[in-house]
């Protein structure tokens, strides 16, 4: 039942049909007895012979060439009974069978080319179909069609993909016009299965969420070292003025002015406090990159505000040389400034050991011709190796006692997904090395 479903009509050929191929001998038979009965009844067709070549290409071409043959020889016999004459029956008979050999290889090879078509067809992998342009009627279906749809006759639609009626494959149909043999306009379709590259996608958005999940968790140990340093301050200033009001207190000398002073300080410290905490919920609350247009001047400002506690105890200076006209991007805050203070960090990491004088570390910040924000950070430090220069964001690449080698990796990672681009090249002021980050236009 199934391999009978797809045999439909595309390149069934015309004389295959023994209901066709009997009606074809019938009509020439019918038409061959017309003629020469018209022939004998007025004698006009004395000189219209060709007119019998009719019947015969009628049933050449739907009967083939056994038919044919048939209508040719009882045209033959029609001729000899009108032209006595040997030699014009001989030639008529000749004729007409090279008229008829003619006919049925022309029709052969017309169904050799059918059927090479078909076998094209049904051998494709995927499913094919023709439909009426007008009505939608189906007008043929490939093995491949039947296999997966049966008898249905599923819709599908040009400019995207499109799911299967089970809901297990993805298709994307290619189409063009085709004229039909019956002379209806219809539409050839092709289904392309898409499903293995949909998948692929999933796979690839998959692993870039995991990436960024996995940048978060490292931004939250990042910022945990950096916050834990930030919040000493306000901690300990809310620590020495609650002492400071127990001593008032406790003395009974209560100076109302000074212990408003120290209880409003107490709150502003409990705030910023809080303020940092609240940071850190952000980072970790937020599922997905959260793609927004952000201030590259005010990004750099937060967080070169997050690492100065540090910077200041290790004696480093920061050089600010932002934009005029600040730089404005698509990005992901949190993870954006996770790649400034890595590269931030790393440059302290740089100069740590230096003299005082070069412990200094310039950010800056332009925009680019194209629209897009640039960040660059600068050290004075001692620069990157040659020998790890070419695989300096490779994973696992590091120059640090210890180190784990996934920070600059990461940062890639997170600046490419943003569709920017990082770099590196040794500092043209001195020694060290410049770190550039950028970030599409938010235009």
């Amino acid at each position: 039942m199934r391999a009978a479903l797809y045999r439909l009509s595309l390149a069934a050929p015309l004389g295959r049909n023994a209901l066709i191929r009997g009606a074809g001998v019938v009509a020439g038979v019918a038409l061959v007895g017309l003629i020469s009965l018209v022939d004998h009844a007025t004698g006009l067709l004395n000189h219209l012979e060709l007119l019998y070549v009719v019947p015969i290409a009628v049933a050449s071409w739907m009967s083939g060439r056994i038919g044919g043959l048939a209508v040719a020889l009882a045209a033959a016999a029609s001729w000899q009974f009108a032209q006595p004459a040997a030699l014009a029956s001989v030639v008529a008979i000749v004729l007409f069978i090279l008229f008829v050999g003619l006919v049925g290889r022309l029709r052969e090879s017309l169904d050799r080319s059918d059927e090479r078509f078909n076998a094209a067809m049904e051998a494709l992998v995927d499913p094919v179909y023709a439909e009426d342009k007008r009505t939608g009627e189906l007008l043929y279906r490939n093995r491949c069609y039947t296999e997966m749809f049966g008898a249905a006759q599923p819709r599908f639609h040009a400019g995207g993909e499109t799911q299967s009626p089970a809901g297990d494959r993805w298709f994307v149909l290619r189409s063009r016009p085709l004229a039909w043999r019956d002379g209806r306009d219809a539409t050839l379709c092709v289904l392309s299965d898409v499903t293995e590259e949909r998948r692929a996608r999933e796979l690839i958005a998959m692993h870039r969420d995991a990436a960024h999940r996995t940048a978060r968790l490292i931004a939250l140990g990042e910022f945990a070292s950096a916050i834990a340093h930030e919040l000493n301050q306000p901690l300990a200033a809310i620590a020495t003025y609650n002492h400071s009001c127990m001593r008032m207190l406790q003395s009974g000398k209560l100076e109302t002015e000074e212990l408003q002073q120290a209880m409003h300080i107490c709150r502003d410290q409990a705030k910023r406090a809080g303020k940092i905490i609240q940071r850190l919920r952000e980072l970790l609350r937020q599922p997905g990159p959260a793609f927004a247009e952000q201030n590259l001047n005010e990004l750099v400002a937060a967080v070169l505000a997050l690492a100065e506690p540090e910077a200041r105890d290790a004696g480093i200076r920061f050089e600010r040389l932002l934009a005029a006209t600040a730089p404005v991007v698509r990005a992901d805050r949190l993870l954006i400034e996770q790649v400034a203070l890595n590269l931030v960090r790393n440059a302290m990491e740089a100069v740590q050991a230096l003299p005082g004088a070069r412990r200094r570390i310039t950010v800056a910040t332009r925009v680019e011709p194209d629209g897009s924000g640039t960040l660059s950070v600068s050290d004075l430090g001692e620069g990157i190796a040659p020998d790890v220069e070419a695989s300096l964001f490779l994973p696992f690449v590091t120059t640090k006692p210890g180190g784990l080698g996934l920070g600059l990796s990461i940062c890639r990672s997170v600046v490419e997904a943003h569709g920017g681009s990082i770099r590196h090249e040794r500092n043209p002021r001195a020694s060290g090395a410049v770190f550039e980050v950028t970030l599409p236009g938010a235009a």
